[in-house]
Protein backbone atom coordinates (compact mmCIF):
# COMPACT_ATOMS: atom_id res chain seq x y z
CA UNK A 1 0.00 0.00 0.00
CA UNK A 2 2.76 2.67 0.63
CA UNK A 3 4.12 1.80 -2.22
CA UNK A 4 0.97 2.20 -4.32
CA UNK A 5 0.65 5.48 -2.27
CA UNK A 6 4.29 6.48 -3.57
CA UNK A 7 3.18 6.11 -7.42
CA UNK A 8 0.15 8.04 -6.72
CA UNK A 9 1.84 10.59 -5.58
CA UNK A 10 4.36 10.48 -8.31
CA UNK A 11 1.73 10.81 -10.86
CA UNK A 12 -0.28 13.47 -9.37
CA UNK A 13 3.13 15.86 -9.06
CA UNK A 14 2.92 14.82 -12.58
CA UNK A 15 -0.02 16.22 -13.43
CA UNK A 16 0.56 19.28 -11.53
CA UNK A 17 3.11 19.98 -13.44
CA UNK A 18 1.49 20.48 -16.90
CA UNK A 19 0.75 24.11 -16.43
CA UNK A 20 4.01 24.90 -15.16
CA UNK A 21 6.92 26.69 -17.25
CA UNK A 22 10.22 24.41 -17.91
CA UNK A 23 12.79 23.90 -20.69
CA UNK A 24 10.71 23.66 -23.70
CA UNK A 25 12.32 26.71 -25.44
CA UNK A 26 16.10 25.27 -25.45
CA UNK A 27 16.82 26.65 -22.11
CA UNK A 28 18.27 24.83 -19.28
CA UNK A 29 17.18 23.91 -15.70
CA UNK A 30 18.84 23.35 -12.65
CA UNK A 31 18.80 19.54 -13.13
CA UNK A 32 18.81 19.71 -17.56
CA UNK A 33 21.28 20.34 -19.79
CA UNK A 34 19.41 20.26 -23.77
CA UNK A 35 19.81 22.55 -26.27
CA UNK A 36 17.95 22.71 -29.74
CA UNK A 37 18.66 20.94 -32.70
CA UNK A 38 19.23 24.82 -34.27
CA UNK A 39 21.49 25.69 -31.33
CA UNK A 40 25.59 25.74 -30.85
CA UNK A 41 26.09 27.04 -28.56
CA UNK A 42 29.45 25.48 -27.29
CA UNK A 43 29.20 26.15 -23.47
CA UNK A 44 26.04 23.85 -23.37
CA UNK A 45 27.39 20.94 -25.24
CA UNK A 46 30.49 21.24 -22.72
CA UNK A 47 28.08 21.39 -19.39
CA UNK A 48 26.25 18.49 -21.60
CA UNK A 49 29.60 16.38 -21.40
CA UNK A 50 30.92 17.54 -17.93
CA UNK A 51 27.81 15.80 -16.42
CA UNK A 52 28.70 12.62 -18.28
CA UNK A 53 32.08 12.18 -16.94
CA UNK A 54 31.40 13.21 -13.57
CA UNK A 55 28.90 10.48 -12.90
CA UNK A 56 29.44 6.72 -12.14
CA UNK A 57 29.18 4.89 -15.45
CA UNK A 58 26.17 3.38 -14.35
CA UNK A 59 24.06 6.19 -14.47
CA UNK A 60 25.04 7.13 -17.41
CA UNK A 61 23.85 3.93 -19.21
CA UNK A 62 20.69 3.83 -17.05
CA UNK A 63 17.77 5.12 -19.54
CA UNK A 64 20.69 6.04 -22.29
CA UNK A 65 19.39 7.39 -25.92
CA UNK A 66 21.01 4.72 -28.86
CA UNK A 67 21.32 7.84 -31.29
CA UNK A 68 22.38 5.17 -34.23
CA UNK A 69 18.58 3.46 -33.49
CA UNK A 70 15.43 4.30 -35.43
CA UNK A 71 14.76 8.24 -36.65
CA UNK A 72 12.71 8.53 -33.16
CA UNK A 73 16.35 8.60 -31.20
CA UNK A 74 16.55 11.80 -28.76
CA UNK A 75 15.04 14.39 -26.21
CA UNK A 76 12.05 16.40 -27.91
CA UNK A 77 9.75 19.33 -26.56
CA UNK A 78 6.78 20.15 -27.99
CA UNK A 79 6.55 23.19 -30.12
CA UNK A 80 3.03 23.16 -31.68
CA UNK A 81 -0.08 21.43 -31.14
CA UNK A 82 -3.59 21.57 -32.33
CA UNK A 83 -5.22 21.18 -28.61
CA UNK A 84 -3.35 23.67 -27.06
CA UNK A 85 -0.42 24.40 -24.88
CA UNK A 86 -0.76 22.03 -23.37
CA UNK A 87 2.12 19.34 -21.80
CA UNK A 88 4.50 21.61 -23.55
CA UNK A 89 6.20 21.89 -20.56
CA UNK A 90 7.52 18.17 -20.68
CA UNK A 91 10.51 16.38 -22.64
CA UNK A 92 9.81 13.28 -24.38
CA UNK A 93 12.39 11.50 -25.19
CA UNK A 94 12.63 7.99 -27.08
CA UNK A 95 16.01 5.80 -26.91
CA UNK A 96 16.32 4.56 -30.04
CA UNK A 97 14.81 0.94 -29.32
CA UNK A 98 11.40 0.76 -28.21
CA UNK A 99 11.33 2.63 -24.50
CA UNK A 100 10.35 6.38 -23.94
CA UNK A 101 10.41 8.60 -21.19
CA UNK A 102 7.87 11.36 -20.76
CA UNK A 103 10.70 13.32 -18.39
CA UNK A 104 9.61 15.78 -15.63
CA UNK A 105 12.98 17.83 -14.79
CA UNK A 106 15.03 14.96 -13.36
CA UNK A 107 12.06 12.40 -13.07
CA UNK A 108 11.16 10.02 -16.29
CA UNK A 109 7.97 8.02 -16.70
CA UNK A 110 9.13 4.56 -18.50
CA UNK A 111 6.58 4.19 -21.67
CA UNK A 112 6.95 2.32 -24.81
CA UNK A 113 6.78 2.81 -28.18
CA UNK A 114 6.27 0.98 -31.68
CA UNK A 115 6.94 2.11 -35.10
CA UNK A 116 5.44 0.72 -38.17
CA UNK A 117 8.09 2.23 -40.64
CA UNK A 118 6.27 0.94 -44.01
CA UNK A 119 3.43 3.26 -43.30
CA UNK A 120 5.24 5.91 -41.32
CA UNK A 121 3.28 5.25 -38.06
CA UNK A 122 4.28 5.36 -34.11
CA UNK A 123 2.24 4.23 -31.21
CA UNK A 124 2.90 5.51 -27.63
CA UNK A 125 2.03 4.59 -24.04
CA UNK A 126 3.16 7.45 -22.44
CA UNK A 127 1.25 8.95 -19.55
CA UNK A 128 0.34 12.24 -20.72
CA UNK A 129 1.10 14.74 -24.14
CA UNK A 130 2.19 11.62 -26.59
CA UNK A 131 0.12 9.34 -26.20
CA UNK A 132 -1.75 7.18 -28.70
CA UNK A 133 -1.39 6.09 -32.43
CA UNK A 134 -0.02 8.74 -34.82
CA UNK A 135 1.57 8.90 -38.42
CA UNK A 136 4.51 11.15 -38.40
CA UNK A 137 6.57 13.03 -40.71
CA UNK A 138 10.28 14.31 -40.04
CA UNK A 139 12.10 17.39 -41.55
CA UNK A 140 14.31 16.81 -44.13
CA UNK A 141 17.20 17.21 -41.18
CA UNK A 142 15.38 15.04 -38.91
CA UNK A 143 15.22 17.82 -36.20
CA UNK A 144 11.81 18.34 -36.19
CA UNK A 145 8.81 16.14 -36.21
CA UNK A 146 4.96 16.54 -37.20
CA UNK A 147 2.08 13.78 -35.23
CA UNK A 148 -0.55 13.38 -36.75
CA UNK A 149 -3.16 11.65 -34.64
CA UNK A 150 -4.60 8.70 -36.54
CA UNK A 151 -8.41 9.24 -34.80
CA UNK A 152 -8.51 12.86 -34.34
CA UNK A 153 -6.45 14.27 -37.24
CA UNK A 154 -4.93 16.93 -34.69
CA UNK A 155 -1.21 17.60 -34.87
CA UNK A 156 1.52 17.83 -32.68
CA UNK A 157 5.18 19.21 -33.62
CA UNK A 158 7.72 18.66 -31.69
CA UNK A 159 11.55 19.90 -32.01
CA UNK A 160 15.03 17.93 -31.30
CA UNK A 161 17.21 18.96 -28.36
CA UNK A 162 20.78 18.72 -29.55
CA UNK A 163 21.69 17.28 -25.87
CA UNK A 164 19.78 16.35 -22.72
CA UNK A 165 20.98 15.42 -19.08
CA UNK A 166 18.27 14.65 -16.43
CA UNK A 167 20.79 14.02 -13.84
CA UNK A 168 21.86 16.66 -11.34
CA UNK A 169 25.20 18.38 -10.85
CA UNK A 170 26.94 17.31 -7.93
CA UNK A 171 26.72 19.51 -5.05
CA UNK A 172 29.87 20.69 -3.71
CA UNK A 173 28.67 20.32 0.28
CA UNK A 174 27.05 17.15 0.18
CA UNK A 175 27.66 14.80 3.01
CA UNK A 176 28.99 10.84 1.96
CA UNK A 177 28.46 8.02 4.32
CA UNK A 178 30.36 5.07 2.83
CA UNK A 179 28.03 2.34 4.19
CA UNK A 180 25.41 3.63 2.13
CA UNK A 181 27.29 4.14 -1.53
CA UNK A 182 26.34 1.25 -3.64
CA UNK A 183 23.00 -0.05 -5.00
CA UNK A 184 20.31 -1.33 -3.10
CA UNK A 185 16.92 -3.50 -4.37
CA UNK A 186 13.95 -4.20 -2.58
CA UNK A 187 11.68 -7.62 -2.94
CA UNK A 188 9.12 -5.73 -5.42
CA UNK A 189 11.77 -4.68 -8.43
CA UNK A 190 12.61 -0.85 -6.89
CA UNK A 191 15.88 -0.27 -6.89
CA UNK A 192 18.51 2.92 -5.00
CA UNK A 193 21.90 3.94 -5.57
CA UNK A 194 24.01 6.28 -4.05
CA UNK A 195 27.14 7.51 -5.86
CA UNK A 196 30.36 8.70 -3.67
CA UNK A 197 29.50 12.43 -4.87
CA UNK A 198 25.81 13.31 -3.91
CA UNK A 199 23.77 11.45 -6.53
CA UNK A 200 20.96 9.56 -5.49
CA UNK A 201 19.42 7.61 -8.29
CA UNK A 202 15.62 5.68 -7.00
CA UNK A 203 13.39 3.79 -9.35
CA UNK A 204 10.09 1.48 -9.56
CA UNK A 205 11.07 -1.05 -12.15
CA UNK A 206 9.19 -0.37 -15.14
CA UNK A 207 7.15 2.48 -13.75
CA UNK A 208 9.15 5.64 -13.49
CA UNK A 209 12.99 6.79 -12.21
CA UNK A 210 14.23 10.00 -10.36
CA UNK A 211 17.50 11.76 -9.78
CA UNK A 212 18.43 13.25 -6.55
CA UNK A 213 21.09 15.41 -5.06
CA UNK A 214 21.55 13.94 -1.71
CA UNK A 215 23.41 14.18 1.34
CA UNK A 216 23.67 11.50 4.04
CA UNK A 217 24.19 12.20 7.97
CA UNK A 218 23.48 10.61 11.05
CA UNK A 219 20.99 8.20 9.55
CA UNK A 220 18.78 10.68 7.62
CA UNK A 221 18.94 11.67 4.00
CA UNK A 222 18.19 14.96 2.48
CA UNK A 223 17.01 14.87 -1.28
CA UNK A 224 16.14 17.58 -4.24
CA UNK A 225 14.90 16.75 -7.18
CA UNK A 226 13.36 18.88 -9.91
CA UNK A 227 9.98 18.27 -11.47
CA UNK A 228 10.79 20.64 -12.84
CA UNK A 229 10.75 22.65 -9.68
CA UNK A 230 13.11 21.93 -6.78
CA UNK A 231 11.51 19.77 -5.01
CA UNK A 232 12.82 18.57 -1.33
CA UNK A 233 12.64 15.48 0.42
CA UNK A 234 13.54 13.57 3.60
CA UNK A 235 14.10 9.93 4.83
CA UNK A 236 15.56 8.23 7.38
CA UNK A 237 18.21 4.80 6.82
CA UNK A 238 19.88 2.47 8.52
CA UNK A 239 23.04 -0.12 7.34
CA UNK A 240 23.11 -3.14 8.43
CA UNK A 241 26.05 -4.91 6.57
CA UNK A 242 24.02 -5.84 3.15
CA UNK A 243 21.16 -4.52 4.50
CA UNK A 244 19.23 -1.21 4.06
CA UNK A 245 16.66 -0.07 5.87
CA UNK A 246 15.54 3.46 3.86
CA UNK A 247 12.15 5.49 4.53
CA UNK A 248 10.70 2.08 6.31
CA UNK A 249 11.49 -0.05 2.79
CA UNK A 250 13.97 -3.11 3.38
CA UNK A 251 16.61 -3.21 0.79
CA UNK A 252 19.51 -5.77 0.34
CA UNK A 253 23.03 -4.60 -1.48
CA UNK A 254 23.60 -5.72 -5.08
CA UNK A 255 25.88 -5.18 -7.97
CA UNK A 256 25.66 -2.00 -9.51
CA UNK A 257 25.78 -3.76 -13.02
CA UNK A 258 21.50 -4.97 -12.25
CA UNK A 259 20.47 -1.50 -11.78
CA UNK A 260 18.12 -0.94 -14.54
Amino acid sequence: MKRLMRILTLSLACAAAVSLAACSNGESSSSEVQTTAAETDATHDEAASDIKTARDVNLTDLHAINYDGNEFAGAWHITERDEGETYRSFTYVFDGDSTCYLMMGSMGYISNYELNTDINQMATQMVFGINGKYTYEFSDDNNTLTLTDADTKKQTKLEKYMSFSCIPLPEADAKIDSELVGAWKDDSGGFLYFDDQGIMYETQKGLSFTFYNYSAEDGKVSTKCFMPDETNGSAEYSVDGDKLTYNNYQYERIDSSELV
